[in-house]
């Protein structure tokens, strides 16, 4: 009997021994995607960058984007979400130039990471263009090297004249300080000014002996300019006025057609409380460098006149930069507003900094 038992133990014991010397078993493996992704090659300053996918199987695996500015070393991750259409998509937020880069990665139901785009080691590159004001606001800082504010001094007057010979006439001047945005608002600009003059009672012969007005104002104001296309700018003006005939206030906007620093052409009118109005038409040309001219049809009632709103004279100035911070401008003016013309003129300076 012991003799038949000791066979079958021998057996049962080896049996035993070859399954402790089995390697264990591996995990099943886990199910994954196929992933269909189209990149795109360039994008637009200050727009999003748009991935889309399309999965097989899109519960196998969670699928994210991992990308990164050019130039930048940590990679973030943008999950991969489904829309209502079907399609898979990962938003990339706005980069700017020169671009981004990118890989898609899946994680399956294992947690092991499984490529599917491009790699860390070799990503995908999306170049990404300049937006519109981007590139003019380059353009703008090499013309002003870099140089974004300024200070100006500007000086200017005209006589009318008098068929009687009484005193018509209105000086000006304004210190501002503007600083430069070079976006689509492309300046803000503080300043403060004066305005005097002298206009007569009446224009009558009976009249004209009544004497003259003496008229004026001291004004801040505040001022933006606007550019509403690459070469269409817009500017507006808010003044608060202490003038002859107690407080006032002030507007004034015109609109330019073409770059204010090359060849364009201003149209604008400006209403400053008791004082009148002034409308004016400007050419001016950069055809003739290093001056910049520019030529002017004015129509004012400055220094807020009672006998006439006719007063118009021409005027034409010419800027020189004497060097990159720093330019000087004259003008000369010729016109009347009841009798014969007289002239006028301004001087003005500016220093960029």
């Amino acid at each position: 009997m012991i003799n038949k038992l000791i066979p079958l133990v021998a057996i049962l014991c080896s049996a035993g021994v070859a399954a402790a010397d089995d390697p264990p078993a591996t995990p099943p493996v886990a199910a994954r995607s196929l992933v269909i992704h189209t990149p795109p090659l360039s994008s637009t300053g200050g727009e999003p960058v748009e991935l889309e996918a399309m999965l097989d199987a899109p519960f196998a695996e969670t699928l994210n984007a991992r990308w990164r500015a050019i130039g930048e070393t940590e990679w973030k991750d943008v999950p991969f979400e489904r829309s209502s259409a079907g399609g898979w998509y990962a938003t990339l937020p706005p980069t700017p130039s020169p671009g981004l880069e990118y890989y898609i990665r899946g994680v399956d139901g294992n947690g092991t990471e499984v490529a599917h785009f491009a790699s860390a080691a070799k990503p995908h590159m999306v170049r990404v263009d300049p937006a519109l004001f981007d590139r003019l606001e380059e353009l703008d800082k090499k013309r002003q090297l870099g140089l974004r504010d300024q200070v100006s001094l500007e000086l200017m007057g005209h006589n009318f004249g008098n068929r009687y010979g009484l005193p018509d006439r209105f000086f000006r001047g304004e210190a501002i300080y503007t600083h430069r945005l070079w976006r689509q608002l492309h300046h803000i600009a503080f300043g403060f000014g004066t305005i005097w003059g002298k206009t007569p009672v009446s224009s009558t012969f009976d009249d004209h002996m009544s004497g003259y007005l003496n008229h004026g104002s001291r004004h801040g104001f505040g001022e933006v300019r606007v550019r509403v296309h690459p070469s269409v700018f817009i500017d507006g003006r808010v003044a608060l006025a202490v003038t002859h005939d107690g407080f006032n206030g002030g507007v004034r906007g015109q609109i330019i057609f073409g770059k204010p620093w090359r060849s364009s052409l201003f149209i604008g009118g400006e209403v400053l409380g008791d004082l009148g109005h002034t409308s004016w038409v400007r050419l001016q040309w950069d055809t003739a460098a290093p001056f910049l001219m520019a030529a002017s049809i004015v129509r004012t009632n400055l220094p807020g006149v009672v006998i006439s709103s006719a007063g118009l004279y021409i005027a034409y100035d010419v800027t020189y930069k004497v060097m990159q911070r720093y330019s000087v401008k004259a003008q000369l003016s010729y016109g009347a507003r009841d009798g014969a013309a007289h002239l006028g003129g301004g001087l003005a300076t500016a220093v960029d900094f």
